[in-house]
């Protein structure tokens, strides 16, 4: 009985509940979490299909789709339903030539979609991009009049933007890219004659050959194309360091809104000096330059007044929260150099900054180092060869952790913050139970206790640490980090554990150790086929190349298993969320896992890196907070997929993390 009110009372608040369709505006004016947009183009499908003729849901479900990252096969099928459900319509038009790339197709229909709705800035907006593509400055600059003349593009963005310009120094290149932070850009130098001395290259577009052609021609740059690679991807990465690399006598700088897989390869010579971040292959002092900017060419009022009234959710303030890094370091200038004024006005900004943008505990961390009586990082004795054993390569510089984190090893990290009379850090990284009342409370608290295993009861020290924060997560992978690194006889001379990218997450999940791109569908991985196809246990094979786009789960490289949740007898292959009516496989071949809950990690075979419980069991944090990946307990198999991102708002029971560690010095 107590089990099934614990499980009661621990799955309500989680069950998903069909999210009524709310408008999805551009990005330009609002952007929202990943997750949502998904929850979004669900329900707008839901809408299209109960009335097809309903044109709004049909653009809505559309742009839904393509902000939550949507395969293009997806989009060009949406497109392919349009085409019969609501033709000869505005949104019609724009939806074929959002679709149709920068080429004279996407051009035709996005000017039938002007010549319906003239006045309409949706279509400006990508009628902009084209001509900044062909390269078009009258005709760019009219639309970006009429686009600014309408609002398209939220105040705090505009206020953003003007700032990331400011970071650049004159004549440079600034790279970026994303719709939403280039045509602001575009829109400061065409209407307001801001930095136009800066040229904006933006790597969607650079994609092209013809547009990279000439790019090249009309700024005279060295650029290999035969060391290009197709795939779209890679070759905004390839690009990202091959410009500088080519171009030496070119000063080139990154938006910091620029993914950072794509700057991976030239990161150690990339020094922020604003909202933007400068290339340089000697070492820069940047701190000079942040201070210039942040006192004397930014603007800086929008930040401490909403002029305009913008929800929490309006593109410039999402995006602020990329001032804290200039700030935090001119903040650490103005202490060190005795400017106590200028460093507690400061302080009031970036706080406010930080409860914005859902880093306050993280950014107080930070301020509070000196304040709290911090004691210096005292070195334990760790194990470093079980320490570096117990991380599997994805490729030369990082490695995945074998297991989701247990409450073993956390709670060593809770214990040294206890010894080190750290009081007010273990209240901030402690197990956070407030969420929960009897009997869940109860259970939790025995789940999260430091006990010390026994031969006779290993009570849950194996099981992964749940209900933990994101912020606890970056401070454990911090501290690991810092203890580490200090230790005698490690096999790395410096590493950095810390939370995945999503892509890095992906990759590791899918256990191809040839994967080809760090984009998930962009791989080809080899899988085995039984040769008599009746027998599925059969010892014979042969292999078959399959795409990424293919594969669900971890255990793909047996073909018919790729995407299926249980095997041949029935049985679970991971931890997932079953219907209390089906029971665990045996004789009778009943579906279902054994587990109401959290099973012990390593419970499942690994993936082909080594890794464990990749899906199911708990979500794994990565490096964007309020996302996880992978599924859980408390997910079904269909939502716990390698390619699954699962949201969340605070700490709870079917979240964890899986530490990677990047080698910075072998």
């Amino acid at each position: 009985m107590l089990y099934k009110l614990l499980a009661v009372a621990l799955l309500w608040s989680w069950m998903a509940v069909a999210a009524d369709p709310e408008p999805v505006l551009p990005k330009t004016k609002i952007i929202k979490p990943v997750s949502w947009y998904a929850e979004q183009a669900q329900s707008w499908e839901q809408q299209v299909q109960g009335n097809a003729g309903d044109a709004g849901a049909w653009l809505n479900y559309f742009t839904a789709c393509r902000y939550s990252h949507a395969s293009p096969a997806t989009i060009q099928a949406i497109v392919l339903q349009v085409m019969n459900a609501i033709p000869d319509t505005y949104e019609y038009y724009l939806m074929r030539g959002l679709s149709a790339g920068f080429t004279p197709e996407a051009r035709a229909y996005l000017r039938q979609a002007s010549t319906l709705q003239p006045d309409n800035p949706a279509t400006d907006a990508a009628l902009l991009l084209l001509e900044a593509y062909e390269g078009n400055v009258e005709s760019r600059a009219a639309l970006s009049k009429k686009i600014y003349a309408t609002g398209h593009i939220a105040a705090s963005l505009l206020s953003y933007s003007y700032n990331v310009l400011m970071s650049v120094g004159p004549g440079a290149v600034l790279i970026t890219e994303g719709e939403n932070t280039a045509l602001p850009l575009f829109v400061l130098q065409d209407v307001l004659h801001i930095r136009t001395d800066v040229t904006i290259l933006q790597l969607d577009l650079m994609v092209d050959a013809g547009y990279r052609k000439r790019v090249a021609n009309t700024l005279r740059l060295d650029l290999d194309e035969t060391a290009l690679p197709a795939a779209p991807a890679v070759c905004k990465r390839t690009l990202a360091a091959m410009l500088p690399a080519q171009n030496p006598n070119v000063t080139f700088y990154y938006a910091l809104t620029v993914p950072q897989d794509n700057i991976a390869a030239i990161k150690d010579r990339l020094y922020v000096v604003g909202l933007a971040s400068q290339l340089s292959q000697d070492r820069l002092d940047n701190i000079p330059i942040i201070r210039e900017n942040m006192e004397r060419r930014f603007l800086l009022d929008h930040l401490t007044v909403d002029f305009n009234g913008e929800s929490e959710f309006s593109s410039g303030k999402v995006l602020a929260a990329n001032y804290l890094v200039p700030m935090l370091m001119l903040y650490e200038h103005y202490q060190n150099n005795g400017e106590q004024t200028k460093a507690r006005d400061l302080e009031v900004l970036i706080n406010k900054i930080s409860i914005m943008s859902g880093k306050g505990r993280y950014v107080a961390n930070f301020l509070n180092r000196g304040k709290s009586g911090q004691a210096p990082l005292a070195i334990i004795d760790l194990n470093t060869k079980a320490v570096e054993g117990s991380f599997k390569p994805v490729n030369q510089t990082l490695y995945a952790g074998e297991y989701e984190v247990t409450n073993e090893a956390y709670h060593r990290f809770l214990t040294y913050l206890l010894q080190q009379k750290q009081e007010e850090q273990h209240s901030l990284y402690d197990f956070d139970l407030s969420g929960y009342d009897e009997p869940a409370l109860s259970f939790m608290k025995t789940y999260t206790s430091n006990y010390v295993a026994t031969k006779r009861n290993k009570y849950f020290t194996r099981h992964p640490a749940v209900n933990v924060s994101y912020e606890a997560a970056l401070a454990y992978c911090e501290w690991l980090t810092q203890q580490y690194n200090h230790q005698e006889g490690r096999k790395f001379q410096k590493v950095k554990f810390r939370l995945p990218s999503l892509r890095e997450w992906q990759i590791a999940a899918l256990g191809y150790d040839k994967f080809q791109s760090w984009e998930l569908d962009e791989n080809i991985v080899e899988v085995n086929v039984p040769k008599n196809e009746k027998d599925e246990l059969s010892k014979g094979f042969r292999k078959i190349p399959v795409k990424g786009n293919d594969i669900l789960y971890p255990w793909y490289k047996h073909y018919n298993y790729r995407n299926k949740a249980l095997n041949s007898f029935g049985c679970s292959l991971g931890n997932f969320k079953y219907p209390e009516s089906q029971k665990s496989c045996g004789p009778a071949k009943n579906t279902g896992d054994g587990f109401l809950m959290m099973s012990i990690v390593g419970a499942y075979f690994p993936n082909g890196m080594g890794l464990y419980d990749i899906v199911g069991n708990v979500a794994e944090m990565i490096d964007e907070k309020g996302k996880a990946c992978g599924g859980s307990w408390n997910h079904p198999p269909e939502e716990s997929t390698i390619r699954s991102i699962n949201e969340y708002n605070r700490p709870n029971p079917a979240i964890g993390f899986r530490v990677f560690m990047e080698v910075i010095e072998p």
